[in-house]
């Protein structure tokens, strides 16, 4: 199982990982056992808001995400898993780096990023 966490690197057409997000982003669909943290989804609108993506862009982006991310590949965080995000946090991991991870460790999943803190704590790819 994947966990994507590269969900914001393909709104950004500049950035060098561009390509590759895209790719990812498009293995959602496609396979089977590939999926998306809610709490991905939510870094990925805060992180809009402060690169100062307005309302109408970041509705655009949404629009075109929800075709790319449907909603029975989205897997939300449970308990048990935000407890584990816990010492994660105690740790350094900044929060939703420890959300993801946490899910990833209660899944057995890796996480498609090129994050080192995830890495620091669960199996990563790129």
């Amino acid at each position: 199982m994947r966990l994507i966490d590269t969900v914001i690197g393909s709104l950004d057409t500049t950035s060098d990982l561009h390509r590759r997000c895209m790719t990812h982003l498009n293995s959602i669909v496609d396979e089977r056992e590939t999926l998306v943290p809610t709490t991905t989804l939510l870094e990925t609108d805060l992180v809009m808001k402060g690169r100062g993506f307005d309302y109408d862009e970041r509705m655009v982006s949404w629009h075109a995400l929800e075709h790319r991310i449907p909603s029975r590949k989205v897997v939300a965080n449970t308990v048990p898993s935000i407890l584990a995000a816990l010492p994660l946090q105690e740790k350094g991991i900044d929060y939703f780096d420890s959300l993801i991870s946490s899910l990833a460790m209660e899944l057995g999943a890796k996480v498609v990023t090129t994050d080192r803190e995830i890495g620091s704590a669960v199996d990563t790819e790129w």
